[in-house]
């Protein structure tokens, strides 16, 4: 690896503030709305229509002139019927009622309903047995949920299926929104094997492949090509640059590190990606590099599944993220108190496997950097700054919660 590469190491807040500075939007694209699930918003979204756009009862009941109801007890015959999807206007007059059911049109003149728990139905008459019964009451006024016209869901929000349902109830098929990214994921190691092949001395079974495309699928990314390479650096650029054809992001893992079979770092200098940071203070997951080129951003990540997913998540995420229009792009932050004492020796940050539990966070057995098996169980991620290397049992630490 060339002198260029091996410049000071960034610190944690100092890699992330780069990654901020490094990132544009991605293109927008119309959608149906129905398959926009996990995007985000290129536009503010106008509401069409007021909601509800009649009046609506809120209950199965009677519907009534509340003023009608002067003590409890008060028959009043019934006069007609309102059921949800009913299209015709009606008219009740005073000293009636209409039986009514939860979503139906409230009768003009009618100014409450009155829920059947508190009636009691005899000879085409309902007897009230609430008193006083107040103006309005399981009424839906128009427009009450949202005014046609106004700003439904604004430019930036993260559509989930809460966001679908309410721009769907007021009419809307597509919307404009941020494209996902396309991702090239790039594996290096000749020590690796894939599933299905024999096990044998000296190799292991590719693990972060799989791992990195289910958080990719977890964010709703899906176009996702995938190439392996061998230890050499004609490979590396080879696969490099096939890669960086079509993708807006590119994921390296392996290869990044300083051993004679590394090659990632030189073979990104090849290709002319320029590097905006190597090797980040903080433990695991040091040798972290960030390139781009002509808005493609380039993330070699180490080797080591548990520092690589590490990686992912508090650098990698964010990017992608920040690229799609999200606003929220890093993980969710929490203080949260250690259950257990915890000390470091302070030459790096340091980010541990963590599991919330009882409203405070267990760092896990098997913080090494190898290890996923305290991945597979964790919720969390304790970021530990320096200054922070002792950590007493009941002590505050800042908790980053993994996306579920």
């Amino acid at each position: 690896m060339s002198a260029s590469l091996l410049t000071n190491m960034v610190t944690v807040n100092e890699a992330k503030q780069k990654i901020i500075a490094n990132t544009l939007f991605l293109p927008t694209e119309r959608r149906q709305l129905r398959d926009a699930l996990g995007q985000v918003l290129a536009e503010d979204i106008l509401s069409p229509i007021s909601l509800p756009s009649f009046r609506q009862s809120s209950m199965d009941g009677y519907a009534i002139v509340h003023s009608d109801i002067t003590f409890g007890g008060i028959a009043l015959p019934i006069a007609g019927e309102s059921k949800a999807g009913q299209t015709g206007i009606q008219t009740l007059a005073p000293g009636t009622a209409f039986r009514i059911f939860t979503g139906a049109p409230v009768p003009d003149g009618a100014t409450a309903v009155v829920m059947q728990e508190h009636t009691i139905l005899e000879n085409g008459h309902v007897t009230i047995q609430e008193f006083p019964v107040n103006e309005g009451k399981n009424v839906r006024n128009i427009g009450q949920q949202i005014q046609a016209g106004v700003v439904a869901l604004p430019k930036g929000t993260y559509i989930t299926p809460g966001s679908i349902g309410f721009l769907q109830g007021m009419g809307v098929e597509n919307v404009s929104v941020y494209r996902k990214p396309k991702i090239g994921l790039l594996v290096t190691g000749d020590e690796l094997l894939k599933t299905g092949e024999p096990l044998v001395h000296g190799k292991i079974y590719e693990s972060n492949s799989a791992m990195l495309i289910a958080a990719l699928k977890q964010e709703h990314i899906t176009d996702i090509e995938v190439r392996y390479a061998a230890d050499d650096l004609d490979s590396t650029i080879a696969a490099l640059t096939e890669l960086s054809v079509d993708n807006d992001v590119i994921l390296a893992t392996g290869g990044v590190s300083v051993g004679d079979y590394d090659f990632v770092g030189v073979a990104l200098q090849s290709i002319q990606a320029e590097t905006v940071f190597y090797k980040v203070r903080q433990k695991p997951g040091k040798p972290l590099l960030f390139a781009k080129k002509r808005g493609k951003l380039f993330f070699a990540l180490p080797g080591n599944p548990a520092s690589s997913l590490v990686c992912y998540y508090e650098y990698v995420l964010p990017a992608l993220r920040l690229i799609t229009g999200r606003r929220d792009a890093f993980l969710k932050t929490l203080k949260l108190p250690a259950k257990y004492a915890y000390s470091f020796n302070g030459e790096r940050d340091e980010f541990l496997k963590a599991l919330v539990e009882g409203g405070a966070v267990i760092p896990l057995d098997g913080q090494e950097s190898f290890a996923l098996r305290s991945f597979a169980l964790a919720n969390a991620i304790i970021y530990l700054p320096m200054t922070q290397n002792v950590v007493a049992e009941g002590d505050l630490v800042e908790v980053h919660l993994l996306p579920f």
